[in-house]
């Protein structure tokens, strides 16, 4: 099971991260704020992450692409990484029988010298 199928069996509310660019990010920033919860600025490049209800970040996004500080706003692509804990769990099992495999014929290599 992913962990967006947990969190909607858990009915907690999906949220989404946008990216937006700004003109002055000391300033614009705390503009933002009742938008949505802001995780992460960057004073170097001007750009903040803030966290908005999935069900209402289409209506976010384009509230905040008037706004005249606000130079772009872009959805993040965290929704689209599969976190499928099966997934997961079968690569770290693939790792270790390679691993186990390696050990095993550096073993041999070494009874055999």
């Amino acid at each position: 099971m992913s962990i967006n199928q947990e969190l909607a069996d858990q009915e907690i509310a999906s949220r989404t991260s946008l990216i937006v660019y700004l003109r002055n990010v000391n300033d614009d920033q705390f503009k933002l704020r009742r938008f949505g919860d802001i995780v992460y600025f960057s004073k170097k490049l001007h750009y903040l992450i803030l966290y908005v209800n999935q069900a209402e970040a289409e209506e976010t996004a384009s509230k905040l692409r008037t706004f005249s500080f606000v130079k772009k706003v872009e959805f993040s692509q965290n929704d689209a990484l599969d976190l499928d804990n099966q997934k997961i769990e079968q690569q770290i099992s693939d790792m270790a029988k390679e691993a186990e495999e390696k050990l095993n014929q550096t073993d041999k290599e070494d009874w055999i010298k």
